[in-house]
């Protein structure tokens, strides 16, 4: 089945200022039919470094429909490249494609207008990196995916030790999950081990934080990191 592109140009959706291309959060959340909270949320949880951050994550003010001073992020490609990253779906590697489209078309047009050359060299070299950088995407998902189904199947299979201790050390693990999620939706699997009293390095934490994916919890790729929700 063929990808079905959103019904928006997004060339209205990137802006240039100094030869650099950027897009602002709320334009993200919209495309991607996200809650703009939910997208700043991931922003804030990135494992980036703070340098990679200043420079591609611009916090500004503008002012809601309702005339409101709110915050938003304006993010170069590289940022924008980091971020989508974990955003899964066809509809979203269809946005992604239509990211693509518009880089290409603004840099078209910008060609014919009144930017000198050097401004155009720049913008063209932007977008043939963010091509490259894309298809690369695609090719890690699709590895991390299948090492995922991989992790999960072999999980699945193996056999915990059938003794009160242990069930009573799972049941208070997956308690302390849900509390702490409740309380920090978006944390990344570092933080809720540790939240849980486990190293993030412990192989039975771990297994049971896969295990019960899907039933009390769910996490999403943003960035090169997992973001866990509660789902109770």
């Amino acid at each position: 089945m063929v990808n079905q592109l959103p019904n928006v140009d997004l060339r209205h959706y990137i802006s240039i200022k100094d030869n650099q291309l950027y897009t602002p959060s709320t334009r993200i959340a919209e495309v991607f039919s996200r809650q703009h909270k939910d997208i700043l949320r991931a922003i804030r949880n990135l494992d980036s470094s703070a340098y990679f951050n200043a420079r591609n994550f611009a916090l500004v003010d503008y002012k809601d429909a309702k005339g409101e001073r709110r915050q938003m992020y304006n993010v170069t490609k590289d940022g924008f490249m980091f971020l989508v990253m974990g955003f899964t779906g066809k509809q979203a590697a269809a946005i992604k494609e239509a990211y693509i489209n518009a880089f290409n078309q603004m840099a078209d047009t910008l060609q014919s207008s009144q930017y000198g050359n050097s401004a155009v060299q720049a913008l063209q070299a932007t977008n043939q990196d963010l091509q490259g950088e894309l298809l690369q995407l695609y090719r890690d998902k699709a590895q991390l995916l299948e090492q995922q189904l991989s992790h999960t199947k072999k999980a699945s299979t193996r056999k915990s030790p059938s003794n009160k201790y242990f069930e009573h050390k799972k049941h208070q693990f997956i308690q302390n999950v849900v509390q702490y999620l409740r309380q920090h939706p978006g944390a990344n699997k570092t933080n809720v081990m540790a939240a849980a009293g486990f190293k993030k390095d412990d192989k039975t934490a771990r297994k049971w934080l896969a295990d019960y994916e899907g039933i009390h919890w769910e996490s999403e790729i943003i960035g090169i990191s997992h973001a866990y929700f509660c789902k109770e």
